[in-house]
Order: C-alpha cells, then structure tokens, then sequence
C-alpha cells in the first residue's frame, strides 16, 4: 500500500516525521513538500488547482491519499480531480466547510495576509495553540510558518475560501463533497465541525472521528493513537 502525505497551509513535509517513521515499515510513504513551502518556497502563483496537479504528477499508482488542513482540501480535490490516483481518501480537520462566521471574517483575514504576510500566518498558529503555548509541537508549526512567504499564504488563503471555485465556505463545500466516491476517514479535532460533516453524505465504508479537546495540529499530537485509527480503518478497505 502506498500512502500520499499532504501537509498543512505554512507546514512542510517535516510535519510529518513522527507518522511517517511510525508507518514506514509497514508502508511506501510519499511525503512532499507542496509548492510555496518548504524546499519549493520560492514558488509563486500558486493555487489549490496547482498544488493539485503537482501531487497528481508524482504520483503513478493509486494511493490513500492523506491531506491535514489545507491538504485536506488538496486530497479532496484530487480525489474528484484524478479518481484513478486515490484509492481512499484520509482527512484531518480539513480546510473545508467553514461556517458563515469564520466566512465573514474571511476577507479580513486575508487582507491581513496581504498587509503582514508571514506574521499573519504565524497569528494563526499561535491561537491554534492557545493554553498549549511553547510546546514543541507549537514551536515547530510557528517555525514552519515563518519560513512560508506571506504571498504563498495570502494566495492559497484566497484561492481556499475566497476565489472563483472555492469550496471552503459550507454552501460550496455541500455541493462538492457528494461528487467523491471514495471512501474517506474524516478526523476532527471539534464537534462543531464533524456535526457539519456528518450532514453530507459519503461513500460506503465512510467514518467521521472527533478528538475532542486537541488542536488543529491533533495528529501530530497524538501520532500514536493517530496510527492506530488509520491502520483500523484502512484494515476494512
């Protein structure tokens, strides 16, 4: 089995070392860096479409397509863009299905990005850690942060939630999710948002997880407990 690893919005490919040494014994692990971050941070014009194609032009077997955050959104898409790519489809607190508060504010966020670039992306991170500030985990998404242009930020904010075709907002998120037919693990760090997804109707085979209590960053978190729901639920698929 061959497992895609599709990182955050401002993270790179080292977001996800812990899970990828606890799965590479067992499993063919592909873990890039997406364009504009990491290693490939001097990529610019950079939408959720081209991170897409990217990933799809890597890839030349089907795999479980594994997306945190805003990967969530990109393995999404790839699952409907490039169906013969993905097998099963793994999400984790997916940058989809915003509700019409976080929308409102949304072109504010963005204007923010556009005005502070990098330190707005790293405002974001702080707040997903409150009451957990200064633990590695938050030093290391902050460090990741920092290290994304504030023009690859702003960018695929906008091209998220805001552009033509975007399907952060639930309305449009409600219209897309019916049109993937593979089967997706959907994990949670809210009820808030799993209630929302629990609205949608999925394929066959389908779960949705809540792990109350954890941040945005929840499979990095707790990468053991994380393992072992994906290993339990790919052992049925």
């Amino acid at each position: 089995m061959k497992l895609l690893l599709a990182h955050g919005w401002g993270a790179n490919h080292h977001s996800w070392d812990p899970i990828t040494a606890l799965l590479a014994p067992q499993a063919e692990v592909l873990a890039p860096d997406l364009p504009g971050h990491g290693e490939r941070a001097e990529e610019s014009g950079l939408t959720i479409d081209r991170l897409v194609g990217d990933l799809a032009g890597q890839l030349d077997e089907p795999v479980v397509a594994i997306g945190h955050s805003m990967g969530g959104q990109v393995v999404a898409r790839l699952a409907v863009q490039h169906p013969s790519l993905v097998q099963a489809l793994v999400v984790i607190d997916p940058a989809y299905g915003a509700d019409d508060a976080e929308m409102a504010g949304a072109p504010a966020v963005l204007a923010d990005l556009r005005t502070r670039g990098t330190a707005a992306g790293v405002d974001f991170v702080d707040r997903a850690f409150a009451g957990l500030e200064n633990s590695p985990l938050h030093q290391q998404a902050r460090a990741q942060m920092a290290r994304t242009p504030g023009a690859v930020l702003a960018d695929l904010y906008e091209s998220m939630y805001l552009a033509h075709g975007s399907i952060g907002a639930r309305p449009a998120t409600r219209a897309f999710l019916p049109t993937i037919h593979q089967p997706c693990l959907s994990l949670y760090s809210t009820e808030h948002a799993a209630t929302f997804a629990r609205s949608i109707p999925w394929p066959p085979g389908s779960t949705i997880t809540v792990w109350p209590g954890t941040t945005h960053y929840l499979h990095q978190q707790h990468p053991h407990l994380f393992i072992d729901l994906l290993k339990t639920w790919l052992s049925t698929h």
